[in-house]
């Protein structure tokens, strides 16, 4: 009997241990110096996380637990980005927008739709005849 239970007790610790392995997030960090903005929300500069789980690919989360802030976003996979490990921002006046992660790992190789607020920004940038979109880059670790 006890046999039975240390070998039930083994294979459920098998998969427990298998399930989170195929559940493991891919993820990125990189250090954002400025003020951002994804999916409407403005994130202050900081040390952010990125990252998706294996069953949303498509869903990304991203976080800077220090100062206890997280948006998530749904993305675009881009099988045609250089895979070079940045981020890249659109900028238009004093406002950043994230626009693309570009990651050697092609499973995390995507762009973000522009929002509303960032085609205003850009509106209001070419209505001040101000250079539009001059994007910045951020490489991730």
């Amino acid at each position: 009997m006890k046999n039975l239970t240390a070998i039930a007790l083994f294979v459920a610790a098998g998969i427990a241990t298998a399930g989170s392995a195929l559940a493991q997030d891919h993820k990125v960090t990189a250090n954002v110096p400025f003020n951002f903005t994804v999916n409407g929300r403005t994130l202050p500069a900081g040390y952010y996380t990125i990252g998706s789980d294996i069953s949303t690919p498509r869903m990304l989360t991203i976080s800077d637990r220090e100062k206890g802030v997280a948006v998530t976003a749904v993305t675009v996979p881009d099988i045609y980005a250089s895979a070079d490990n940045k981020l890249v921002f659109h900028h238009y006046g004093n406002q950043y927008f994230l626009s693309e992660i570009r990651t050697t790992s092609a499973s995390m190789t995507c762009h973000l739709p522009t929002s509303k607020q960032e085609k205003w920004a850009k509106a209001q940038t070419q209505e001040a005849s101000v250079r539009v979109n001059s994007d910045v880059l951020i490489a991730l670790k």
